[in-house]
């Protein structure tokens, strides 16, 4: 089975990335930027607001199966730059949507959590969409182009966790390399997610690669669980120093745009596909070494 999966060089891209590889896929990596190879794969570079391009790599590759990751996904950026976030998000999706509607191909686009308003706990894929953020709302909206099309379906992944595997630093590494020099970090306490680690999340969409599961489908963690409890927890288990792990809330912190307050997903459609599923705790996930080593 030959995948497109665009954003191969993001950070859960590369856990993508080597878990279609090891699984046996045809995988075709799509790079806004990127050159070289991972995992025996060499990136094309395609950029995603350029439709013809779009259409050309679309047309070479001829996939079964578009596992659409690419996104423009630091809130802040999708903020400051909305028309373009609208482009990459949005308009790039639609497009893909379109593509495989034509040809009865099946696409998986992943989304957030962050298209709910966070005024509760344990969502579920039957509540309304009503995001905060014009990050979510651009997920939402292409959502909505994903979910016209017969063979759609759209993975809302949570919060991830886990060491960068495509050469760039993010928010997990920043933080355990604080830990480590003993600088103390605020996280908030009163923002709860369902924390999933990059692998298990990889090992989940790869198996619905193979599936004919179509919809909408919640990919996350077992636990509820805040920033602050999180990385905390990560801290312990990684022998650093916990006190080093301080609490904060979101009134604290001026901010451009509301946060969503709780944004756990309920995942019982996902344990009732995959009842043999393993989705481990903060502790097994670091203890295993899939997250913490490149």
């Amino acid at each position: 089975m030959r995948v497109v999966l665009t954003g191969a060089s993001g950070q859960l891209g590369a856990y993508l990335l080597e878990t279609l590889v090891v699984a046996g896929f045809d995988v075709r990596a799509w790079s806004g930027h990127t050159q070289g190879s991972r995992d025996g794969v060499v990136f094309r570079a395609v950029d995603l607001t350029d439709a013809d391009a779009t259409a050309l790599a679309l047309a070479a590759d001829e996939p079964d199966v578009v596992l659409h990751a690419a996104a423009l996904s630091a809130a802040e950026a999708v903020r400051r730059e909305p028309e373009r976030a609208r482009m990459v998000n949005v308009e790039a999706t639609a497009r893909f949507a379109q593509w495989c509607t034509e040809r009865d191909r099946r696409i998986i686009f992943t989304s957030t959590d962050l298209v709910f308003d966070g005024s509760r706990p344990w969502w579920t894929e039957a509540d309304a969409a009503a995001p905060l953020l014009e990050y979510g709302r651009t997920k939402r909206d292409a959502e909505r182009a994903v979910l016209a099309t017969p063979r759609g379906l759209v993975a809302r992944i949570s919060l991830l966790f886990g060491a960068s595997r495509c050469g760039r630093p993010a928010f997990f590494d920043r933080a355990v390399a604080a830990f480590r020099a003993k600088e103390p970090q605020h996280f908030f306490a009163d923002e709860y997610r369902t924390p999933l680690d990059y692998a298990t999340a990889g090992d989940v969409l790869a198996r619905l690669v193979e599936s004919d599961a179509v919809g909408l489908l919640h990919v996350a963690g077992r636990e509820r669980m805040s920033r602050y409890e999180l990385m905390r927890r990560i801290a312990i288990a990684l022998r650093l120093d916990e006190g080093t792990v301080l609490a904060n809330r979101r009134d604290d912190v001026p901010m451009a745009e509301p946060r969503p307050a709780d944004v756990s997903l309920d995942t019982s459609r996902l344990a009732r596909r995959f009842p043999d599923l393993r989705r481990p705790t903060i502790e097994e996930a670091l203890g295993s070494g899939r997250v913490t080593s490149p």
